[in-house]
């Protein structure tokens, strides 16, 4: 049996050889409409759907979009595939199969193809973008790169400089491939692998970033909507239009949530204080003190120095998986009261970035969360018009998004790196944008999810999706974090699986509770329990498939936006 190590590593060496001549290749591989490269193991195969490069051009070059598919095992009652995307943009969806593929199988159903795909510009899928000749150039440059951009005044022209350098380092290495990488174009992969699969409407769950490929999919072929999902929802004109909007403005409501909770679980939060207050201005205390002393580690594992910028980063990161990420985070932050910092540390290293090198020479081959494929995306859909005018991001402009920003929120300063800094000097727009009405009647309901408090795609974004499709149901999720997955909620996730298996929607007006904690002992309500009527059998499954998920996301955070 061929491992998941050996594929990817036969996947890398494919591509090592392909992204060296891309064009030149994309013509004549993969030959078939679904060309079977090997198997992860037993019950996922990896395949390339073999798509026009540009639409307009379909006798053209081709583009190998990469799928990894967990296949349905109730074969008499089949119903298809559900494809997913992680967000982003950049997030790789064969990664996210590969890792959760069989658990959302096993939430939502056996009769269903559960098909996670790398959008062009990304991970696995020819071309995929890269600034760099090998991975050992990538960790050189990034080694560099400030945590926060504004910790000083010099470290925000450091910043703007090298993000300008990295766009002249993408537009150059990928050359016109760029102007076909861009968010319509994957809406129209989507529905291409829909149809390979026999299918004439699609079933897709997407998050974050996956909820702007989900409207935009639906905005362009409405007649085309099978059970689609949009969860997390980043507003779409604020996307379009290259604007941060109100991205932050229900940011700084998980921190007060945070602190109510730690100052009701007592001595079971790591920084408790008498009020939410004192547990904040605790926590503020150590985060300052890190500007002026920051600390060194070295426990013969990890090593390097946390500072104010890599601190308040991975603080920011960790709301998006609250449950998953608040404790251990709050335990760190007390061992650097102590002067301790191996445990945050650790935290920080959790994140993964990059893939082992496989493959000698390494050309453009890309780690699981690329900066440059979210680049490439992102910029190229709204940085510049459709008539190839491409904004003048200058330090003074920049600031200024600042300024706005920091009024909603005290990590403008990370979001502000993840956003607006990111395009600086960019001028190639993709050639298709979808640029019609946003608003529209879709063949099928779509099913919108947003959460209470969501530290990136503020509620506000899923109530005007549910405005902008007319038939649309919005649920929303009573929870902090990102994404529905964010908190553990049995009501929702069985809306989720009803809706994809018979159609059905919630109730208009619907709210989901959860059953997490943030601090002390973890376990379900069991008030909660009798209240919603579901057996233990749903409940176990439910909370499984949550945990994951979870954990899942505090380790992989692809950035909205």
């Amino acid at each position: 049996m061929t491992t998941f190590g050996q594929i990817h590593s036969k996947t890398k060496s494919l591509l090592c050889i392909l992204l060296l001549f891309p064009l030149a290749l994309l013509s004549i591989w993969p030959k078939n409409k679904f060309s079977q490269v090997d198997n992860f193991d037993r019950d996922k195969s990896f395949d390339w759907d073999k798509v026009p490069l540009d639409y307009a051009e379909p006798g053209g070059f081709k583009a190998a979009i990469a799928l990894l598919r967990i296949p349905a095992k109730n074969k008499k009652n089949y119903r298809g595939p559900i494809l997913f995307n992680p967000g982003g943009p950049g997030g790789s969806g064969v990664e996210l199969i590969n890792s959760r593929g069989k658990d959302f199988q096993q939430l939502i159903g056996d009769e269903f193809d559960i098909v996670g795909f790398d959008p062009r510009g990304v991970s696995a899928t020819t071309p995929a973008v890269s600034a760099f000749s090998d991975n050992i150039e990538r960790a050189y440059w990034t080694a560099g790169t400030p945590s926060v951009s504004n910790s000083t005044p010099e470290t925000f022209e450091l910043a703007f400089a090298r993000n300008k350098i990295q766009s002249e380092l993408i537009m150059s290495q990928m050359g016109n491939v760029l102007e076909h990488i861009g968010t319509a174009a994957v809406a129209r992969d989507m529905l291409a692998i829909t149809e390979a699969f026999g299918q004439e409407k699609l079933n897709y769950w997407g998050f974050s970033y996956g909820s702007i490929l989900g409207s935009t999919f639906s905005f362009m072929f409405p007649d085309k909507v099978g059970r689609v999902v949009i969860d997390g929802v980043v507003e779409y004109t604020a996307y379009y239009s290259g604007t941060s909007g109100e991205a932050l403005s229900d940011t700084d409501k998980i921190l007060t949530y945070i602190y109510n909770e730690c100052v009701t679980a007592g001595e079971d939060c790591p920084l408790y204080a008498e009020t939410p207050s004192k547990v904040e201005e605790r926590l503020h205390t150590i985060l300052q003190s890190l500007k002026s002393k920051p600390m060194a580690v070295f426990d013969g594992t990890n090593y390097g120095i946390i500072d104010y910028g890599v601190t308040k980063r991975a603080f920011f990161q960790g709301l998006h998986s609250p449950f998953a990420s608040v404790g251990p985070i709050f335990k760190a932050f007390a061992a650097l009261e102590e002067g301790n910092a191996t445990l945050m540390m650790q935290m920080v290293n959790h994140h993964r970035f990059f893939e082992p090198a496989t493959c000698t020479s390494e050309p453009t081959v890309a780690p699981k969360e690329v900066a440059e494929g979210r680049q490439a995306i992102k910029c190229g859909d709204n940085y510049c018009d459709g008539d190839g005018n491409c904004r003048n991001t200058t330090i003074e402009s920049l600031k200024n998004d600042l300024e706005e920003m920091s009024r909603l929120s005290i990590f403008a300063d990370v979001f502000l790196d993840l956003t607006s800094m990111t395009c600086v000097g960019w001028t190639v727009p993709t050639r298709e944008k979808y640029g019609g009405q946003f608003n529209t009647t879709t063949s099928f309901p779509l099913l919108i999810i947003g959460n209470t408090y969501d530290p990136v795609t503020p509620l506000y974004g899923a109530r005007a999706a549910a405005k902008a499709f007319s038939n649309s149901v919005l649920m929303v999720v009573d929870t902090p974090g990102h994404c529905s997955t964010a908190g553990t909620s049995p009501s929702a996730m069985k809306y989720i699986r009803d809706y994809f298996r018979e159609g059905k929607l919630p109730p208009k007006g619907t709210i989901c509770p959860i059953t997490n904690k943030l601090f002390g002992k973890e376990g379900m309500d069991l008030t909660l329990k009798n209240r919603n009527g579901e057996d233990e059998g749903w409940l176990e499954l439910v909370n499984k498939f949550a945990s994951g998920a979870q954990e899942y996301q505090a380790a992989n955070m692809y950035q909205a936006h």
